[in-house]
């Protein structure tokens, strides 16, 4: 026989009552403790007796001292001291005089009852020992799936009642005197649906035209795995992820909270967007490996499998939806915007020594405004899309920014080191929609590497992405609107996905794939150029899963097919449509606008059950309409869907005018670049050397002007009205620290290298 205490020796402060975890539990000193423990003058307590040195601890008999320490005949409010056996194993169960749960999940603020039991071990048999070791302690493995309570009436110190909180999987342990019990399993029922409506609208529709300034509210209706249990109701407290597929257009403050509704922001760029919600794992559908994120889906769904309920009817809802377009417009008293783009050069090259200028363009009298001196050459330009200031500026030496609205703006280095792995060297491939992550392709190092900046965070260090194979380099990324994953494809034909819940990992999609987007209510992603050069395929987001599910992950997806090569993809705002740029012409095939029950068809992920995921398609396979737009074959340096998705504007390599590609309609017009100019390539395909408001009104592109020979001579920025259809202002860089040369670089050699804007990005309002 084992007692707790045997040979323990604990020191007690007298003027403080002082807690402890361990075989005392919770003690204080007091001289005149009762029997199961002894305690020094000078505040040695023993779980037993003292020897007369008070140096050694004999074991003592179980049993229960209130002990209080005293000074100058003040007492300290009693502490209860539990002296028990040793303790072997803790068993947690559940408390049956309630009868055993209908269900084997609890929906939001259902409660149960456990309890545990403490064991020693007495001649190789367990004896109950619990009624001596005084309150357990309990734990939940996953914070936030349950709420636990020892002080609900009529409860025993070694019983709980829990309370079903937040969607999720967890285990409950019972802890004292530093033993843990195995856990338990509980579960609160998993989000199975989620529906979608427009707040103060009804149940009318899934668009809405709002002015700038304006906001848009959104409701959701969630449902558990058992609706609600018996009565179909709602969840009314859930961890939903707002989202939106433009940031710069509409947006949600707060894209995290525990309410079922939010309201987004129409923002001063006018345009179309995408807003929708979904269950997303860390912080919903806690605890599933590998993660079980829930989309917004159109109501109804097919009812869930399990019986009862039969059918899963929410209260009052006849209509509900998976997204929501938004068309933001000016309002009847703004006035028109002027936008303001940022022009850079990458001719500086690797030059020893070599700067170069980055610099504001804006329409007027004085076009030119701030000027930054870069202190590496820029090999990409992409402004942050939600805080209007930051412009991320990659380059080979490492990844630099300028916050725009400084005062005296200057670029900021990550990191002045010229160590890629903390320069974070690269090209600037994508940013997230809260405007924090910024992934970046390096290709200096060996093996190539990709990295994820936190931008939000100076103490967050970047993740560092090792890709598999020699000579792989990362193409395009692109953000899920949730920010939960981000798919990375690369020009061996792999696609690397990145998730904040599940492993990282990589799936084959085909050497020739292009571009990747992601839908607008973040289930899936399109692939141009996978499995074939002439196709599309659908990727789902939560298990990297084709088209039609395949546990092998076969790139033999179903997919759309094009004429040509599609090179990008645009998702349209009215969430319908989907276009690809396939020189000489543009495609466009349509999605399903009701969801589909995906029990084991398409983009399918499985979850524990009785769980149907319920998430969007596309119709695979598709027809696709193809429209020409005229001008042969020609090499795209910059294309961008603007507006509500009415328009797709495209600066293409050696043709001199900006093409506008008309969706409805599907007709294309030109607007000639003044003077025959040619718009300016930089030095690697896919960088801007164009961009475009996000009402397609205006647009900037950097054009070289004169051709000496084979180089070019003079360049400038080209600011283009679409609605007047014309060029209606031309900005060439000035060098005021050089005799108003118009070269945008200084030192670099002799002679030094001509540099001209070949870079452009818009800032957002």
């Amino acid at each position: 026989m084992h007692r707790c205490g045997s040979g323990f020796l604990l020191t007690l402060a007298i003027i403080f009552v002082v807690g402890f975890t361990g075989c005392l539990g919770k003690s204080s000193g007091n001289p005149n403790a009762s029997a199961p423990i002894s305690i020094t003058s000078a505040g040695n307590a023993c779980a037993g007796t003292w020897d007369p040195t008070a140096t050694m601890c004999s074991p003592g008999t179980p049993g229960i001292a209130l002990v209080a320490a005293v000074i100058n005949g003040v007492s300290s409010p009693q502490t209860t001291v539990y002296v028990h056996q040793h303790i072997d194993n803790i068993q947690v169960t559940r408390l049956d005089p309630q009868g055993p749960p209908q269900y084997d999940c609890f929906s939001q603020s259902q409660t149960w009852n456990y309890q545990a039991t403490a064991y020693t071990l007495i001649g190789g048999n367990s004896v109950d020992i619990t009624g001596s070791v005084g309150p357990l302690e309990w734990i939940s493995r996953n914070s936030g799936v349950v709420n636990t309570s020892t002080t609900v009436s009529g409860l025993l110190p070694n019983q709980v009642q829990v309370t079903a909180k937040t969607p999720g999987i967890t285990e409950l342990s019972a802890s004292v005197s530093g033993v843990t019990s195995s856990g338990y399993p509980f579960t609160t029922c998993l989000v199975q649906a989620i529906w979608l409506q427009i707040g103060g609208q009804g149940q009318q529709g899934n668009s809405i035209t709002v002015n700038n300034g304006g906001s848009v509210p959104v409701t959701a209706v969630a449902v558990d795995t058992l609706c609600g249990t018996a009565n179909n109701t709602p969840l009314a407290s859930l961890p939903l992820t707002w989202s939106t597929s433009n940031p710069e257009v509409v947006a949600f403050a707060n894209t995290t909270g525990t309410t079922v509704s939010n309201s987004a922001a129409a923002r001063n760029n006018y345009g179309g967007g995408v807003l929708t919600a979904s269950c997303t794992p860390p912080t919903c559908n806690i605890g599933v490996l590998p993660g079980l994120p829930i989309y917004a889906s159109d109501y109804p769904p097919t009812p869930p499998p399990a019986s009862p309920p039969t059918k899963c009817q929410p209260p009052n809802l006849t209509k509900g939806f998976g997204t929501i377009a938004v068309d933001v417009v000016p309002a009847p008293t703004a006035k028109p915007v002027t936008y303001s783009a940022w022009a850079a050069t990458t001719s500086c090259g690797n030059a020893v020594g070599c700067s170069s200028a980055l610099f504001a363009v804006t329409p007027g009298n004085t076009p030119i405004g701030a000027i930054v001196s870069l202190p590496r050459t820029p090999n990409s330009l992409m402004f942050n899309h939600v805080a209007a200031g930051r412009v991320y500026i990659g380059s080979d030496q490492g990844l630099m920014y300028v916050d725009v609205t400084a005062t005296t703006p200057s670029a900021a280095l990550v990191s002045n080191s010229t160590t890629c792995n903390v320069a974070l060297c690269g090209k600037v491939l994508t940013i997230s929609n809260d405007g924090k992550l910024v992934v970046v392709s390096d290709t200096v190092s060996t093996p190539s590497q990709v990295y994820i900046y936190n931008g939000s965070s100076t103490s967050t260090a970047p993740v560092d992405l090792i890709l598999s194979n020699a000579g792989e380099t990362a193409t395009a990324a692109a953000f899920s609107p949730d920010q939960a994953k981000i798919f990375i494809v690369t020009n061996l034909g792999n696609m690397y996905i990145y998730s904040t819940v599940d492993a990282f990992t990589s799936v084959p999609v085909g050497t020739s794939v292009t571009d990747v987007k992601f839908s607008a209510d973040s289930s899936f992603a399109y692939v141009a150029g996978a499995p074939t050069a002439t196709s599309i395929s659908g990727i789902a987001a939560c298990n990297a899963q084709g088209t039609i599910a395949d546990p092998a992950l076969s790139p033999d997806f179903n997919f759309v097919t094009t004429p040509g090569i599609p090179l990008q993809i645009f998702i349209s705002p009215d969430a319908q449509h989907v276009l690809a740029l396939d020189p000489p012409g543009i495609d466009i095939f349509s999605t399903v606008d009701n969801q589909i029950p995906l029990p084991d068809g398409q983009f399918v992920c499985n979850g524990p059950a009785p769980v149907v995921n319920i998430a969007p398609t596309v119709n695979f396979p598709q027809t696709v309409q193809s429209f020409n737009l005229g001008q042969g074959n020609f090499t795209p340096i910059y294309a961008q869907l603007v507006a509500n998705g009415a328009q797709l504007i495209v600066v293409a390599q050696n043709i001199p005018a900006v093409l506008l590609f008309n969706v409805s309609d599907g007709t294309t017009t030109s607007i000639p670049l003044a003077g025959g100019a040619i718009p300016q390539p930089p030095t690697q395909p896919g960088q801007f050397s164009a961009a475009a408001s996000t009402d397609g009104t205006q647009v900037f592109v950097a054009a070289c002007d004169q051709y000496d020979g084979t180089t070019c001579a003079v360049g400038s920025v080209h600011i283009i009205n679409t609605v007047s259809q014309g060029d209606f202002q031309q900005v060439p860089y000035v060098n005021i620290g050089n005799n108003n040369n118009r070269n945008m670089c200084n030192n670099g050699g002799n002679p030094v290298p001509q540099c001209l804007p070949n870079l452009v990005a818009i800032r957002p309002q």
